[in-house]
């Protein structure tokens, strides 16, 4: 073989090295790109969106449906109306510590980056104080902020509780899908609102549970310095 078809082969070699190291650029360059676009942006109804962020996210159940799910209702009141009572005295604690806050009705449908989310509602139950506190979420990394907030609450909520995902509403609820966590998703069941003496107690303390709802989030985002402890009533 003489030199110049040496040099040609060599040629053709290295030819084809920097094809496939450009193909390699590319695919990188591909896989980086969409990353980047998967953390910052999803495509949804209209086109294009940004993830909102934040670093607690906090559901009223319920709150602004007119029918369908609208909740609970019981002698001293309605799931509907207390939930955006805790939900937004929750929130104001949290935004005058400076701790940034997504507040979302039942229906909001979009989604949110966040460190933890929390959903609250308040149980009901054809048998009368048959139900009571409980916890929900869709995966086994969430349970220790669920034991952390059953834990926490028990201090000041004296009555029933449920074992976590008692239900398959619970396990399974909507809204999981919308929220991306770092610590955990929880929907928070605050006691059952058919029982008398449940419903009594909560609809005395709804600011108060407000308060606890604040606190624990900011506990479990490592700034509960930030916020006065809720008293035990």
């Amino acid at each position: 073989m003489n030199l110049r078809s040496i040099f040609t082969k060599k040629l053709k070699n290295m030819k084809k090295t920097i094809q496939i190291i450009l193909a390699l650029c590319v695919v990188f360059s591909l896989v980086a790109g969409y990353n980047i676009f998967h953390k910052r942006y999803y495509v949804g109804k209209g086109g294009i969106h940004a993830y909102e962020r934040a670093e607690i996210y906090i559901q009223a159940g319920h709150e602004g449906r007119t029918r369908g799910a609208t909740g609970a209702s019981g002698p001293y009141g309605n799931e509907i109306d207390w939930t955006p009572i805790v939900a937004d005295e929750a929130t104001r604690i949290l935004e005058e510590a400076g701790i940034s806050v997504i507040r979302s009705d039942a229906d909001r449908r979009k989604y949110s980056v966040v460190d933890l989310a929390l959903s609250i509602h308040f149980d009901g139950c054809a048998t009368q104080c048959a139900s009571g506190a409980s916890i929900g979420y869709d995966d086994h990394t969430d349970k220790p902020a669920a034991d952390d907030w059953r834990s926490f609450y028990s201090q000041y909520f004296k009555y029933n509780w449920h074992e976590d995902n008692f239900t398959k509403n619970l396990r399974y609820y909507y809204n999981f899908k919308y929220t991306i966590t770092r610590d955990a998703e929880l929907v928070l069941e605050m006691g059952d609102i058919t029982c008398p003496t449940q419903a009594k107690w909560m609809k005395k303390n709804l600011k108060n549970m407000g308060h606890m709802v604040a606190y624990f989030a900011a506990k479990r985002i490592g700034k509960e310095h930030l916020l006065d402890k809720p008293k035990i009533v």
